[in-house]
């Protein structure tokens, strides 16, 4: 009878081979997921956007205060565009040659469309050409199959919304260390910072470990509710689990094709929790409706005054019109279509998961994008991602329930599904 010896060295040499192709896959995703990273820095600028103050001071004397916290247009943005280009195109370069899955390939490749996409867009800001590559990234009214599908939707969710019932009113320290102490519920301490910004459009926004709240604005136990699963628990959540992702460290790093799934992730979270009031759907719906007169042609002041006869108070009417005319004229027939993605996400959202069957914790890996979901989620790729932070709340059978409720109305109302013009 022949020796094992030599077939088992056979097999031992194979294994060893097969684990070693396995490393230095591993290895090359690393790598590109941090050149994708260094490339992606300093492209967000959505925290400090830019305008024509002199031209908005005339347009709107009574908010001079707050516009003389805002930068000017003709501020440079900090990004040198052709060193930029440069490693974008030494990127494509190496990734047509690298031992990655096909499935990885076509992910890092879309995201270095997107960038390009940002980078003609810094170039261009405040100009007709802004306006047509934020179409590319974030879509448009115009195109969107919207029509009164949609609107049949926007009624029926009022009956998912609760009142707010809470009494205790904080600002400043107290709001903040209300959020912390609600956020250390699911994350670690370590892993997070809430801290104060009043240059914000918004009354909160999160970065990749940071959660910012307005310090001046006094805010209900109930809104700060809100705030907290929808910037806390999806937008911080998501990049704190993306950080942890060592063979995939690229969920970790932010991309505009990822937006329209973290903001329907985030809105829809709001409704399943329970935490979404009337008071709240009915902004995100006129944050709809103005970004669609925006592009039907309304001026910034035409949009302005529609928000202020909706009851909202005018500061507030005055920066979500900001918010709509960021990079884009005053003039009108052009807008910040990612405001859109509210809407439009929470709707996809709904639809991709009654269609591919999926669980709402396989979104919270990090940041990504529906296509890149169902890319990976084949049985063919062997994409390996574990969720290190998730809700407790969003597996209560109350909150599934809700979800289960939502998912039956939209395939009622979008029964030949429901496509953006976004990605």
């Amino acid at each position: 009878m022949p020796s094992l010896a030599p077939r088992v060295q056979v097999h031992l040499t194979k294994l060893m081979s097969y684990f070693a192709d396995k490393s230095f896959m591993k290895d090359q995703v690393r790598e590109f997921s941090l050149a994708l990273k260094d490339i992606a820095r300093d492209l967000a600028f959505l925290g400090s956007p830019r305008y024509p103050l002199r031209e908005l001071a005339l347009i709107f004397p009574q908010h001079q205060k707050f516009i003389d916290a805002l930068e000017d247009v003709s501020v440079p943005f900090n990004v040198d565009a052709v060193e930029k280009e440069r490693a974008m195109e030494r990127f494509l370069r190496n990734l047509e040659n690298a031992d990655i899955s096909p499935e990885l390939k076509q992910v890092f490749a879309g995201r270095i469309e997107d960038y390009r996409v940002i980078l003609k867009m810094l170039g261009n800001f405040g100009t007709p050409c802004f306006y047509e590559q934020c179409r590319k990234l974030y879509g448009t009214s115009l195109e969107s199959a919207e029509g009164e599908a949609l609107q049949t939707f926007i009624g029926k969710i009022p009956k998912f919304c609760l009142p707010d019932q809470s009494r205790r009113r904080l600002k400043g320290e107290e709001a903040i260390g209300y959020l912390r102490d609600r956020l250390t519920e699911t994350f670690n301490g370590a892993d997070f910072e809430v801290r104060a910004s009043s240059s914000l459009l918004a009354d909160s926004s999160a970065g990749r470990r940071v959660l910012k709240l307005n310090p001046h604005k006094e805010f209900t136990t109930g809104q700060l509710d809100i705030l907290l699963v929808h910037e806390g628990w999806v937008h911080l959540g998501t990049s704190i689990n993306g950080a942890y992702q060592e063979e995939n460290p690229w969920l970790g790093t932010w991309a505009p094709r990822t937006t329209l799934l973290q903001e329907g992730l985030a809105v829809t979270t709001e409704l399943m929790t329970g935490t979404m009031t009337l008071e709240r759907w009915e902004k995100i719906v006129l944050r709809h409706l103005a970004t669609s007169m925006a592009e039907r042609g309304s001026s910034v002041r035409e949009v302005y005054e529609y928000l202020r006869h909706q009851r909202i108070e005018d500061l507030d009417a005055f920066k979500l019109a900001l918010r709509i005319f960021r990079g884009v004229p005053f003039e009108g027939g052009m807008a910040f279509t990612k405001e859109l993605l509210y809407l439009h996400g929470m709707v996809e959202l709904l639809n991709y998961l009654g269609r591919h069957r999926a669980e709402v914790k396989s979104f919270f890996v990090g940041k990504i994008s529906f296509e890149e979901h169902l890319l990976l989620s084949g049985p063919a790729t062997q994409f390996k991602a574990q969720v290190r932070y998730f809700p407790g709340e969003l597996d209560a059978p109350v909150t599934r329930e809700r979800l289960g409720s939502l998912m039956e109305l939209a395939s009622g109302i979008f029964n030949h599904g429901f496509h953006s013009a976004s990605k």
